[in-house]
């Protein structure tokens, strides 16, 4: 009796024994799968120390160490604050969505998602989370589509009433968040961040890109001949030429060379006639197809549509991106002409910054007070003038650790990382400390009888546009000077040479008197530049 009791129990040991390894057969290889996927060794972990262009600075009053420590600082706050778990997906993945802040917690928008995708992937390696967040956040954006596009995301979630199409920036910043996760996770995961990326870019280029103006359009909802609003009437916060060249070195369409040339007119045309002494941009441009000019008041959000405002703010940081990263010479003229006037208007003194300007530089009516929007991307404008860098480092420290709301924290986060040094291109390791940048290739509009810009764009690293119009590139060495100098005038200088109304040149034997201020380019020779020179 004893003997059968010892192996009934035995029996049944036996049993559980077997049912235990059969469960952990099947449960232990999913979650070691799952836990071997989200911590999957990042390729460009933080910090990254990326090598800049020749000719641009850091902040160099804080050491290496405490730069970086600063980015995980800010990192570690707005991570807190805004990344919010959203469900879970069937799958049993985690949805993540970027919060509006304190004044719409449950609000997101498709900026928002474009701005966190972008920040989880740049901090992977010191957030083990990143990756998982990241994918969080795409598929979120999956599930929340554009009721025109599909492949973009409607951009307010929940949506507003009024419809939930498009807004360009927030895919701009998902597609380019895609490219990133690509070049920083491989896309042979769960998911495919590259096919992905594909899908995205095609759906923003088919969508929201000018088919004949190529330049951005506010959203999928814009009809290109439509109006008030069409494709000639982008806003300058979406000119990012340093995700345009990055679009072009991943995709190979030769489209985005010519988005970066159209966009580099735009901002030259409306620096020369409009903001010749602060190089600011307005909120909205209009005509764009003849002479771009800024909005009217209320052309979409408010009455400073056609001012320096809440959405251009972001125009110096774009800008300065592209120069500091790419060492591209028309986005560092640029973004120089921003820093020097916004450093000489405040007094060298970063919380003098105010809230919103005209284009003349005139402080906008209650813009009294300090916001680290309109600072931290005057921060990344800074790192083009080696002049200024006691200017970069009040900056800096006016924003390293001033947390005020979602839409401010979040672009003080993303020029953080680039006056760190820690961001990078997936399409280029870094700038060789040698290089001489190339000539602008975008062509400013003067005020009368202005040649069309070229269209051809200085080169990615990895990829080589096409020009979308045949034209000729400019020479990448400097322009001799004229063989014939006349006694007393100098010879005209096409080498990034900036000249002034009334300022007289020699060339090929001739006198030219200069009818508008501009910086030269090897190929706005006086005798072909009409609107630019007047012989004598």
């Amino acid at each position: 009796m004893m003997n059968d009791k010892r192996s009934f129990f035995g029996s049944r040991l036996m049993l559980r024994v077997i049912l235990i390894l059969a469960i952990c057969a099947v449960v232990v290889p999913l979650f070691t799968s799952k836990a071997s996927y989200a911590a999957a060794t990042p390729r460009r972990p933080f910090p990254q120390h990326t090598q800049y262009a020749s000719g641009t600075i850091k902040p160099n009053h804080r050491t290496q160490a405490q730069l970086d420590s600063d980015v995980k600082a800010f990192y570690d706050v707005w991570k807190s604050r805004y990344v919010v778990r959203a469900g879970t997906s069937s799958a049993g993945n985690p949805y993540y969505r970027i919060s509006f802040g304190s004044s719409a917690p449950n609000v997101t928008v498709s900026e928002g998602q474009g701005y966190g995708m972008v920040i989880m992937a740049l901090m992977a390696g010191y957030d083990p989370e990143a990756q998982t967040i990241f994918d969080g956040l795409w598929e979120f954006s999956r599930t929340n589509p554009s009721n025109i596009d599909s492949r973009l995301m409607g951009w307010r979630i929940p949506s507003d009433g009024s419809g939930n199409d498009s807004a360009f920036d927030g895919d701009a910043d998902i597609g380019y968040g895609l490219i990133l996760a690509d070049a920083q996770w491989g896309s042979s995961g769960r998911i495919n961040y590259a096919s992905a990326a594909n899908t995205v870019l095609a759906g923003v280029l088919a969508s929201t890109i000018g088919p004949s103006s190529r330049l951005p359009m506010l959203g999928d909802w814009v009809s290109p001949n439509g109006s008030p609003h069409s494709q000639y009437t982008p806003r300058p916060s979406d000119f990012m030429p340093s995700h345009f060249r990055d679009y072009r070195a991943f995709t190979g369409n030769a489209t985005w060379d010519t988005v970066l040339s159209k966009t580099q007119g735009i901002v030259d045309s409306i620096q020369a006639q409009y903001s010749p002494n602060t190089g600011l941009l307005p909120d909205f441009v209009v005509q764009a197809n003849t002479t771009p000019k800024p909005s009217p008041a209320n052309f979409l959000e408010s009455e400073n549509d056609g001012n320096y405002f809440y959405n251009s703010g972001r125009v110096p940081w774009r800008l300065g991106a592209d120069a500091v990263v790419f060492g591209d010479a028309a986005s560092l003229r640029q973004a120089q002409k921003i820093s020097r006037w916004i450093e000489q208007a405040t007094g060298g003194t970063a919380t003098n910054i105010r809230a919103g300007y005209m284009l003349n530089g005139t402080a906008l009516p209650d813009s009294g007070y300090f916001s680290t929007f309109f600072a931290a991307p005057f921060g990344v404008a800074a790192m083009t003038v080696p002049s200024s860098q006691q200017w970069l480092n009040r900056v800096y420290d006016a924003v390293r650790s001033n947390h005020q709301d979602y839409f401010e924290d979040t672009v003080t986060l993303q020029c953080l990382l680039l006056m760190s040094g820690n961001y990078w291109s997936p399409s280029r390791a870094g700038v060789s400390p040698t290089a001489t940048p190339r000539p602008a290739t975008a062509t400013p509009r003067p005020a009368t009888a202005t040649p069309r810009p070229a269209t051809a764009t200085p080169r990615p690293a990895t990829a080589t546009p096409v020009s979308a119009t045949a034209t000729p590139r400019p020479a990448t060495a400097t322009p001799r000077p004229a063989t014939a100098t006349p006694s007393g005038v100098a010879a005209w200088n096409g080498n990034m040479q900036a000249y002034a109304v009334g300022q007289r040149v020699s060339y090929n034997g001739r006198i030219y008197r200069c009818l508008q201020a501009h910086t030269s380019l090897s190929t706005w020779t006086p005798e072909a530049v009409p609107a630019l020179w007047q012989a004598e």
